[in-house]
This record gives structure tokens, C-alpha cells and sequence, in this order.
């Protein structure tokens, strides 16, 4: 089993991503002996900018076909970076492992778990979130296209990661 690690923040130095998901991939490995894994790291989420005064709702639309702008057709839209080497890393993989600090709502649908989850989809990838909290349900989970998400501590206990390597790549899997 491959397990691919992706961390934008925690661990032993919080300020250093690339240490962290190196400590991650290593507390992993330990539960895990026959599970390979590689660590990557994404930039963390960055929350949306504050709203202004005056800034209502977005205005209701109106739809026009493109063929009425002279398009035939429109192309999808770019890729992100870290979208783009997710997809290059999916190949391998068999697990992609996401740790966040918190997982809300607005962490499941932008930064590091939802690039994950958009980046396994076309590779039928599971997707596993390691959280120091979680603040989401089963119902938001499966929408975000996460099989699991698993509460690690804020920073992680490697215990906790532990359990979490032992459910998703059993000690019978072979590498």
C-alpha cells in the first residue's frame, strides 16, 4: 500500500510545514511498517478576505449561451499548483492522508483537503483527513468527497495517528 501524506501545517514545528509532514509521514510508517509512504507539502488555506461594508450579496445573474458571444466552446478552468502536483503524486497512490489544524466547513471546501479530494476523484483515490479538530459531519464529509476524517489533537498525538495508519493500511497490506 502506497499512503500519500499531505500537510499544510502542525507537528513538531508548526511554523514548518515540510517538518511536519516529515514527522507525520514518520509517526505513519511506525503504525504502518508495510504501508510506503510519501510526504508532501501544500501551502495552507488562506482565509477569505474581510467582507467591506456595503458588500451585499452577489447581483442575480443572466445566463447567456456562449454561442450568443461568438464561443463554440470554453475551456475548463486552470489548475492550481497544488492541484497539478496532487494529480502528478495520484498515480501510486492508494491513500492520500490530509492533516488541518480545524476542519470546518470553509477548510473542507478550499485548501488543503479539498485540492486532496479534487485531486484522488479522477484517480478513485480515498481521501483520509487527520485533524486536530473536527468540526464536520458525515453528511459534509461525503459531499467533499472524504471517505474519513480522524480527530489527531492540536499538535497531533502520534498515538492518535497510530490508530488512524492501523485502520487504513492494515498490517496484512502489502507494499
Amino acid at each position: 500500500m502506497h499512503a500519500l501524506i499531505v500537510a499544510a501545517s502542525g507537528g513538531p514545528d508548526p511554523e514548518d510545514p515540510a517538518v511536519g509532514a516529515a514527522a507525520l509521514a514518520a509517526a505513519w510508517s511506525a503504525a504502518a511498517p508495510r504501508c510506503a509512504v510519501e510526504p508532501l507539502v501544500l501551502p495552507a488555506a488562506e482565509p477569505p478576505p474581510p467582507a467591506r461594508p456595503g458588500d451585499g450579496p452577489a447581483p442575480v445573474g443572466v445566463f447567456v449561451p456562449t454561442t450568443a458571444l461568438g464561443l463554440s466552446s470554453v475551456g475548463p478552468p486552470p489548475v492550481a499548483p497544488e492541484v497539478a502536483l496532487l494529480g502528478e503524486r495520484m498515480g501510486g497512490a492508494d491513500l492520500v492522508v490530509v492533516h488541518v489544524r480545524v476542519l470546518d466547513g470553509a477548510a473542507l471546501h478550499s485548501g488543503p483537503a479539498a485540492a486532496a479530494a479534487r485531486a484522488a476523484a479522477p484517480h478513485a483515490v480515498p481521501v483520509v483527513v487527520l485533524a486536530g479538530r473536527s468540526e464536520v459531519s458525515r453528511r459534509e464529509l461525503a459531499a467533499a468527497g472524504v471517505v474519513g476524517v480522524h480527530e489527531v489533537g492540536e499538535p497531533w498525538d502520534a498515538a492518535s495517528v497510530g490508530r488512524a495508519a492501523r485502520t487504513w493500511a492494515p498490517s496484512w497490506g502489502t507494499l
